[in-house]
């Protein structure tokens, strides 16, 4: 009897001490605004209590909260899986523009029913938060603000408004249709027309998902 009253004890002992948690899904990005879904699985020998986070870091010291969400009750079992959903705060600062050691890091953990730390998981590479993809709608809208200044022109035209738009190319044809300029790159939104002639010109502006074009006055 000792025997086997021993022999469970060792089982529950090493139940109890087997307490964990990981992630199962990819969670090495996610667009700001949207909401990410977090797959997990444990092993928890009672209900607990299961919190998994985004957080700003300065390489791996805290510094701000930035989304999250909980499951509770967490039920006891051995590799039971499950799922968190939160989403990420619109205003969230793209990853792309964090600067020195500032990153986003995921982490997930396991507690007990009256929040004991029991296990965790803390990936060490950080999350990749992305900016939201503009809409077709977004995208058309943005265009229908892009103008040309100033306009007649004698050596150089700013396109105005072009600051919040997903521009892929803007080209220059002269009034018999030949390509005169093209680039995907404008600096400081400005374009050198000085080597053209005189002339009607007309500017089109490409984005993914649309186009417009305006005319101008080379003199």
């Amino acid at each position: 009897m000792k025997k086997q009253l021993l022999f469970i004890a060792l089982l529950l002992t090493s139940f109890i001490n087997a307490q964990s948690i990981a992630f199962t899904s990819d969670i090495s990005t996610s667009e700001i605004g949207k909401t990410i879904k977090v797959d997990f699985k444990y092993t928890v020998a009672a209900d607990g209590y299961i919190f998994c986070g985004i957080n700003l870091l300065n390489d791996w010291t805290w510094v701000s909260y930035v989304a999250g969400g909980e499951l509770s009750p967490a039920p006891a079992g051995t590799d039971v899986t499950g799922s968190i959903t939160f989403t990420i705060p619109e205003g969230t600062a793209p990853s792309s523009s964090l600067t020195g050691a500032l990153n986003y890091k995921i982490n997930i953990e396991l507690k007990t029913s009256t929040f004991d730390w029991l296990a965790g998981a803390y990936p060490a590479t950080p999350i990749n938060l992305t900016a939201a993809a503009l809409s077709v709608d977004d995208i058309s809208k943005n265009l229908q603000n892009v103008s040309i200044f100033p306009n007649p022109t004698r050596d150089v035209i700013q396109l105005k408004g072009i600051e919040n738009s997903a521009i892929s190319q803007v080209s220059i044809v002269n009034v018999l249709g030949k390509k005169v300029y093209a680039s995907s790159k404008i600096s400081n939104s400005k374009i050198d027309v000085s080597q053209l002639n005189s002339g009607i010109y007309i500017l089109t502006v490409t984005s993914e998902n649309n186009q417009k074009r305006m005319k101008f006055i080379k003199n």
